[in-house]
């Protein structure tokens, strides 16, 4: 079943079944079988009586016209303010909470999926990584261009469906290295607070990660400071794999 998503007058008509029924400053009408939700935005709703709605229904700005015989099996909500400026700010409001309780998600999805990372990743798996810390330059160098190529790959093998996976490979691969910068600083940050000396490993990471995070939620500043950990922990995790595969090469040629 398909997932509907408008911004124009929608129809589901009688013998089509749908997922969910989404339309923003338009009206909807729905006869047919909608399985989960119908959500109108600053329009009107007309559920004719040949209508199965399984779910709830939500209207913001607009009215609700039902016709006896349909069927709506969950909760029926409308709100309107007869004002469309008030709607519309009703409605920004909505989505600027929605917005903030998606990033505070991710925030702590990223922060927990950070530590684990690390505790499965011992402090030896990042042995001689420090050796390129104190270039950050050059490691936000390595890994804006690394992106951009990772970028310009993925769009490339897109193209052809067959590839799809191997665009999914890359970016696991581009999510794992930024866990490895995150871990890699989370450790050095939270190291530097004296009141977690002879802690566990896992308090001070947590401290640096949660620091690391909190600073990408500043509102503006916060995706720029994403934006250059993204690169430096991608120009980290890859300047460190060239060069232990390179010492690799070198003691394979040594014997």
């Amino acid at each position: 079943m398909r997932i509907i998503i408008h911004d124009r007058h929608t129809v589901i008509p009688k013998n089509e079944k749908v997922e969910n029924v989404v339309v923003i400053g338009n009206n909807a009408t729905v006869s047919g079988y909608v399985k989960t939700a119908v959500i109108v935005i600053n329009g009107n709703l007309n559920i004719r009586k040949s209508a199965d709605i399984r779910g709830s229904v939500f209207v913001l700005g607009g009215n609700i016209k039902q016709q006896p015989g349909a069927r709506v099996t969950e909760h029926v909500l409308s709100i309107n303010m007869n004002n469309k400026t008030l709607d519309s700010m009703i409605f920004a409001a909505v989505m600027l909470l929605a917005l903030w309780f998606f990033r505070l998600s991710a925030s702590l999805l990223l922060i927990v999926c950070t530590v684990l990372f690390g505790l499965v990743a011992k402090k030896p798996f990042f042995s001689g990584i420090r050796s390129f810390y104190t270039r950050p330059g050059r490691m936000i160098i390595t890994g804006c261009l690394l992106s951009l190529v990772v970028l310009a790959l993925s769009l490339f093998l897109t193209i052809t469906v067959v590839l799809i996976p191997v665009v999914l490979l890359l970016c696991l691969a581009v999510f794992v290295s930024l866990l490895a910068g995150l871990v890699f600083l989370g450790r050095e940050i939270g190291s530097t607070f004296a009141v977690l000396n002879g802690r566990q490993e896992w308090l001070k990471l947590l401290t640096g990660v949660t620091i690391l995070i909190a600073l990408c939620s500043i509102p503006l500043v916060g995706e720029v400071i994403f934006l250059i950990l993204f690169w430096y922990s991608l120009g980290l995790s890859v300047t460190w794999l060239f060069q232990k595969w390179r010492n690799r090469k070198k003691h394979a040629a040594a014997k």
